[in-house]
């Protein structure tokens, strides 16, 4: 087993550190540049705006942690290139506050504020402003996204999740390898314990911030949790089997993106605390003090939508699928969703085929070709289509009628 060769304690820290301008006042409305936009906020926030298609149906993306709308270029170039989807719609993929070309003048304290700075953008823009809009979160993303939902609920239509964080969030606990006491507060967490502030969320992420993260750390982290399916990485010898993915400018892009975010541990311990169900999340740590994310229930916000929730399976024993976002996370998540009233479907990519956590970057093209047949179906997906893009036996779909599938109690990390 994979777990002889790398302490378990390890994987859960290297999966965290994953889930890890112009001056001048600009109007959204009349700068419009080839493929990206500036935005200047009310809140002295500037934005950068990625844009790709000149169509009536509009799809917003949200990135994940670490990264930026930088990581969809390689799926934007498909829609510029594609004329049945540059002719029918219009991509938007933001930069979060923090990372890529944005400003970070004010350090965010809740997923809540990077949804905030989208949806004024939402509110401004001739076209989003005026609703209709496919909302495609990945990773960390789709926290943001429920928080769009929630502040504009009539703004969005379909619903997409691409290996998204899901309703109750993630939990941070120490590992063996990160445990300790935090120098600023004197605090002493020991493995098992989750993180119960931002400074101790900092101190979790030691290794990963400032000079600590490097290019090489980068690239080694994400070849062995991000892109791990795609690269066939090897745990026994630490290192790819499959390059040809390497020498793509897009697998370069999205390491050199990491380098760029500043939003983190910020981040991490938003995703840390965010919890849309109704339900407490609580956890006594080893001091007898308790941690306790009390459910916002803004996932009631999803009543009437068509949700889609696409991910590869987890599989740690071979090291193949999602390593990042385990299983549960979308079974919870399909759980709450259906509480709420909304429509909801899971798309499960089966493991060793090539799709990971980074499926969104390495299979740019048949990610957008899910959300392509997902909105023309009317929030539905069919297996003929499916079979012809993956291939038969190769996914598994978890329509919204089943319910064995699902978990009613928390099942993340």
């Amino acid at each position: 087993m994979i777990f002889h060769c790398v302490k378990p304690g390890i994987l859960l820290m290297l999966a965290f550190m994953l889930f890890l301008g112009v001056e001048g006042m600009v109007a959204f409305e009349t700068l419009r540049v080839e493929n990206g936009d500036f935005v200047r906020l009310s809140n002295g926030e500037r934005i950068y705006v990625r844009t790709a298609g000149h169509g009536s149906i509009p799809v917003v993306l949200l990135s994940g942690n670490n990264t930026s709308g930088r990581i969809f270029e390689s799926l934007l170039s498909f829609v510029r290139a594609i004329d049945e989807i540059n002719d029918r719609y219009t991509f938007y993929a933001f930069d979060y506050r923090g990372s890529g070309m944005s400003s970070y003048h004010k350090k965010i304290t809740s997923l809540e504020d990077f949804a905030r700075d989208f949806d004024e953008i939402v509110q401004r823009d001739e076209r989003l402003k005026q609703g209709g809009i496919v909302l495609v979160g990945y990773s960390m993303g789709f926290g943001v996204a429920q928080e769009m939902i929630f502040l504009a609920p009539e703004k969005y239509e379909y619903v997409i999740s691409l290996a998204g964080m899901g309703t109750r969030g993630i939990r941070v606990p120490f590992t063996p390898e990160n445990a300790g006491t935090d120098p600023s507060t004197g605090k002493t967490y020991q493995p098992g314990d989750w993180v119960d502030s931002l400074s101790a969320t900092a101190f979790h992420q030691r290794s990963w911030q400032g000079e600590n993260r490097t290019y090489e750390r980068v690239k080694a982290t994400w070849n062995m949790l991000v892109f791990n399916d795609i690269l066939k990485y090897s745990i026994s010898s630490f290192s790819p089997t499959k390059n040809d993915f390497m020498n793509s400018p897009f697998y370069e892009d999205s390491i050199r993106d990491v380098l760029s975010v500043e939003y983190m541990p910020e981040s991490l311990f938003a995703s840390h605390m965010f919890n849309a169900s109704t339900e407490t999340i609580s956890h006594t740590n080893s001091d007898g003090t308790q941690v306790v994310i009390p459910g916002s229930g803004k996932v009631t916000a999803f009543k009437g939508k068509k949700v889609l929730l696409v991910k590869a399976r987890t599989d740690y024993i071979n090291w193949r699928g999602d390593l990042v976002v385990m299983d549960q996370v979308t079974q919870n998540s399909k759980y709450d969703l259906k509480q709420a009233g909304a429509h909801v479907d899971a798309l499960i990519f089966e493991p060793d085929r090539g799709f990971d956590h980074g499926f969104p970057i390495d299979h740019s093209l048949e990610t957008l070709k899910i959300i392509h047949a997902f909105v023309e179906n009317g929030g539905q997906l069919d297996r003929s289509f499916l079979d012809s893009l993956l291939g038969e036996g190769n996914y598994t779909i978890y329509n919204h009628e089943e319910d064995s599938w699902e978990m009613k109690t928390y099942g993340g990390f």
